[in-house]
C-alpha cells in the first residue's frame, strides 16, 4: 500500500521547496502519495491548523505530524518512505 503524505509548505519558506523537490520524485516513483497543502491559502490554512501544524515544511505520515526542519530530517523521512514494508 502506498502510503499517503500530507506536505504543508508556504511561499516564503526556504526548505519547503527542497522538501516538495524530494517528495515529489518519491511520488512520481510511485513510492507515495503527495498531498500538498499551501499556508499561504484559507483550505491549506485550515487544514494545517485543524492537524496542528505550527511550522513548515511540515508532513503527516499515518497520523504522525512531523516538522521537516532540517535537511537531515527530511533525508530521514525520504529513509523510511523507501524502506521495505512487511
Amino acid at each position: 500500500m502506498t502510503p499517503r503524505i500530507e506536505l504543508f509548505t508556504h511561499p516564503v519558506c526556504s526548505g519547503c521547496r527542497e522538501a516538495l523537490l524530494a517528495l515529489s520524485e518519491l511520488e512520481r516513483a510511485g513510492e507515495i502519495e503527495l498531498v500538498l497543502w499551501s499556508l499561504a491559502i484559507p483550505s491549506g490554512r485550515a487544514r494545517g491548523a485543524e492537524a496542528g501544524v505550527t511550522s513548515v515544511p511540515t508532513v503527516i505520515v499515518a497520523g504522525e505530524t512531523r516538522e521537516l526542519a532540517t535537511r537531515q530530517t527530511l533525508e530521514r523521512l525520504i529513509d523510511e518512505l523507501r524502506e521495505p514494508r512487511l
